[in-house]
């Protein structure tokens, strides 16, 4: 112990404000701004200032978790920029091996496979119920296809590795359609500050999105402000140049206590000296008696967390960061390699005797046809002109290059089979080994699986809750399942009960072999060691439990199965309609109501 400098036995993240409690005095260890949207304008701007810039400093201090340079260096490595050209002689070419970029984008094609699906489970056992909850179900699939939500998570997924997380922003656009539309955006971690003391499940005081927008946008979105956005930025008449200058923003959404110490969701917009907007939580209903879907007010941040001990609501670092020295080694073996193959003809030596002149080496191109004339003096020609030969790298260079990029994989969890590629594969390597070695790869990959299940369960639940505050008029989806036919859903929030539940099936979003699935679904149907649920199910169909309810009725009672048909005649757009007229409104007769529409009213 006595040889052990300080910065080895004291913790990684030594903040006594924040991390290290157990060396911290009792009592007050740390003085803050207050947040209060009730104070003054420039009292606002002040406090949140300075929690803002305390937080970042906290965040980006070497000694801690370095996480602007961390960034940086990740993203370097990403891009395949690894090489310090002012180190290398000028023959010297630089030598890019980008095995992170490869097992990156591997697991990033292999965790976004599919989109998320949400799986709503109804208020209760009632027909109603049920096909409101299955409607629900597929608004949140047709907006997910609307919005592009698989794409929005491969931006989250590729943050999360090299920005330590991955982060969704939800906001409603009323400009967005005829009535307005919930808008998922992939936020770049870079433009989001967090309270430092923020939990990954607990309190978090605020959260500081940085957004651009032009002087004419910022006018077009705060425009009873455009008098005192001209004053902050000293414009007279507002010309071209001037409104399409760009400038940043703070939009800070915070908790604060109100005064009988209540927390209280708000958020407030400003640039400068100027606030452009301050209110309560909008994703919130606040009357008497309204029944939100989530428990408490929320911001409208969905982080996607991966390796983390849950006090902090960033990483503590990625995999990139752990192959970093990996990959510098491995460009180094692999530039050793490739000059010392330049040199495979060897090094051309010439004697001072031999009668050329450095202009006369300089002209020896090795071009087989060319001829040198030279002064022997009786000497021997090996003596005055030598090929010296290459040398031979040793064996255990080549395979250190192999070693260094199997330690990357390992450490990503990518092998060759896994990232696609022939790379060190052993020629007698079997299709089943290679299956063996991809699903062990694939293991690896379960952690970040589960965090994507839980971050996508999240948003679902955040959705649903910005569908109940927002859609008081009707939005219309369209949505394909993928089984040739489209459903017309017709969403509100009367058609959002309360008491219904929203979660996210686990691993969908990981591929799947559907073809060898079904395959082996039709073989135990064959051997009859499977019943026809599963085999339904195994196979991909549609409404797997009516499929076999109405098989085993037309095993025991086919005269059954008939009055089911004519009694399950229920459609959709028809409580669409009952719960219209049950709320007040009227509802309009449709002149393309179908014969099930028509029994489902009578019903």
């Amino acid at each position: 112990m006595a040889g052990w400098d300080y910065e080895q036995i004291s913790p990684p993240l030594n903040d006594t404000r924040v991390d290290n409690l157990q060396d911290s005095p009792s009592g007050e260890i740390d003085s803050l701004p207050s947040l209060d949207l009730d104070i003054p304008d420039r009292q606002i701007i002040s406090n949140l200032d300075a929690r803002i810039d305390d937080s970042r400093s906290y965040w980006d201090i070497p000694e801690g978790f370095n996480l602007r340079e961390s960034r940086n260096e990740n993203m370097r490595l990403f891009l395949g920029k690894q090489i310090d050209v002012t180190h290398l002689y000028r023959f010297q070419v630089p030598y890019v091996e980008n095995e992170i970029f490869v097992g990156v984008e591997s697991i990033v094609a292999y965790l976004t496979s599919r989109q998320p699906q949400p799986e709503v489970y109804p208020a209760q056992d009632a027909p109603r119920s049920r096909i409101m909850a299955a409607d629900l179900e597929k608004a949140l699939m047709a907006h997910s296809q609307k919005f592009q939500l698989n794409r929005v998570m491969e931006i989250c997924v590729r943050n999360l590795l090299i920005k330590r997380v991955g982060i969704i922003y939800l906001s409603f656009d009323r400009h967005h359609g005829k009535n307005g539309e919930i808008v998922p955006t992939a936020v770049d971690p870079e433009h989001v500050i967090v309270d430092k003391n923020a939990t990954l499940t607990g309190k978090c005081a605020f959260i500081c999105h940085l957004l651009k927008y032009s002087v004419e946008e910022l006018c077009f979105e705060y425009p009873e402000k455009k008098d005192d956005i001209f004053k902050t930025l000293g414009i007279v008449r507002g010309t071209p140049k001037q409104m399409s200058q760009e400038i940043v923003i703070r939009r800070v959404w915070l908790t604060h206590y109100d005064k009988k110490n209540r927390p209280q969701e708000g958020c407030v917009t400003y640039f400068g000296e100027l606030v452009l907007s301050k209110y309560k939580n909008p994703n919130w209903l606040y009357a008497k008696g309204s029944n939100n879907f989530i428990d408490m007010p929320e911001k409208p941040f969905i982080f996607l967390n991966y390796i983390n001990d849950g006090q902090h609501l960033i990483d503590l670092t990625t995999p990139i960061e752990q192959a970093a020295n990996m990959q510098n080694i491995l460009n180094k073996r692999g530039r050793q390699i490739m000059e010392n193959a330049d040199k495979a003809n060897g090094m051309l030596v010439i004697s001072s005797d031999s009668g050329l002149t450095k202009d006369d080496a300089q002209n020896l191109t090795g071009d087989p046809n060319q001829k040198i004339i030279i002064k022997t003096a009786g000497q021997a020609i090996n003596s005055l002109i030598y090929q010296v030969p290459p040398h031979d790298l040793p064996s255990y260079v080549l395979q250190d290059k192999f070693d260094q990029r199997n330690t990357i994989h390992a450490i990503l969890g990518t092998p060759s089979e896994f990232t696609g590629s022939e790379n060190d594969q052993q020629d007698t390597e079997t299709l089943g080994q290679a299956m063996m070695a991809k699903n062990q790869a694939a293991g690896r990959q379960d952690l970040i699986a589960r965090a994507i299940d839980s971050f996508s369960d999240r948003y679902f639940r955040y959705l649903v809750q910005m569908m109940l505050v927002w859609y008081d008029e009707k939005h219309y989806f369209v949505y394909n399942g993928g089984d040739g036919e489209f459903d017309y859903i017709t969403m509100t929030r009367d058609l959002i009960e309360d008491g219904m539940a929203v979660t996210v099936k686990g691993g969908t979003t990981l591929p799947f072999d559907k073809s060898r699935q079904e395959a082996v679904a039709l073989n135990l149907a064959k051997m009859q060691m499977i019943d026809p649920y599963n085999l339904y199910k195994d196979l991909h169909m549609d409404n797997a439990q009516k499929r076999y309810d109405a098989w085993y009725k037309w095993k025991v009672q086919p005269e059954a199965l008939a009055r089911d048909a004519q009694d399950s005649m229920d459609e959709s757009s028809a409580y669409v309609d009952y719960v219209d007229i049950m709320n007040g409104r009227e509802a309009k007769p449709r002149d393309d109501a179908s014969k099930e529409h028509v029994l489902t009213h009578r019903k």
